[in-house]
């Protein structure tokens, strides 16, 4: 089981905000309607952050192509800065989705309560609206607009709500997110029995306490311990007597060697 299942409600719709708003500015940043207006009844233009198309009638010739602008766009080098912010915007929100499928649907230990996801979220919904609005007040004739602009900033403004929305909901789990099964004693009063789940385990009946143990009589102490008569003490020990006196030995004759 991931740990998205586990998750609060609201977490979870502020993670699918996330993923919806994130398709949306990307929808909008991709798409060449950023502005759109017709010269003629027969002929219209639109633009995009990348490319410019032209399609219809125009002198009796028909027009139906696209091309990418050129670095030096003269007067519309802002457009650099609106191109550095969406792309800014997309790595962030790129990362985002793929922090919130690691951290929810890969996982079934749910792991320390961060803030990345929110961080991200919010950052890049912030770069990614803020280039639209540049790309508004760079924009002389305003009626012109299209509906990739609207389109990406609502994306960015839903980066930042899913961020608020999962910033509030983002909690510690409980014990019975982790994986494991909890398990509750039951209370169990003096007399009664108890079962366990299954059925694995059969019911004892009604237990009888036990009862006060018995008291024995009353025990006859312990005599005094018999006296012994009174000792006769030893004697003084007797002294050894004086060590006999061996004789002398003679000392040895020399005796001279020779014949007789």
């Amino acid at each position: 089981m991931s740990v998205f299942s586990s998750r609060t409600s609201g977490y979870k719709a502020g993670v699918m905000i996330l993923f919806v708003s994130a398709i949306a500015f990307f929808v909008g940043c991709a798409t060449p309607f950023w502005y759109y207006y017709a010269p003629l009844p027969t002929y219209f233009r639109y633009d995009g952050l990348w490319m410019l198309c032209s399609s219809g009638t125009i002198f009796g010739y028909s027009q139906n192509d696209c091309s990418t602008y050129s670095w030096d766009l003269g007067h519309r080098n802002w457009l650099h800065a609106v191109r550095a912010l969406a792309c800014l915007s997309l790595i962030g929100l790129f990362a985002a989705c793929v922090y919130a499928l690691a951290t929810n649907c890969c996982r079934s230990i749910p792991g320390p309560v961060t803030r990345i996801l929110e961080a991200l979220s919010a950052f890049s919904g912030v770069l990614g609206f803020v280039g639209c609005m540049v790309y508004v007040g760079e924009t002389e004739t305003k009626k012109y607009i299209s509906w990739s602009l609207y389109l990406s900033a609502i994306g960015s403004a839903l980066c930042v709500v899913a961020a608020i929305i999962i910033a509030v909901c983002n909690k510690p789990l409980p014990a019975s997110a982790l994986g494991g099964q909890v398990i509750t004693m039951p209370t169990i009063s003096q007399g009664q029995g108890y079962t366990t789940a299954g059925g694995q385990v059969p019911t004892y009946g009604n237990a009888q306490p036990y009862g006060n143990p018995q008291t024995y009589g009353n025990a006859q102490p312990y005599g005094n311990p018999q006296a012994y008569g009174n000792a006769q003490p030893y004697g003084n020990p007797q002294p050894f007597g004086n060590p006999p006196t061996y004789p002398r030995l003679q000392p040895a004759q020399t005796v001279k060697a020779g014949y007789p």
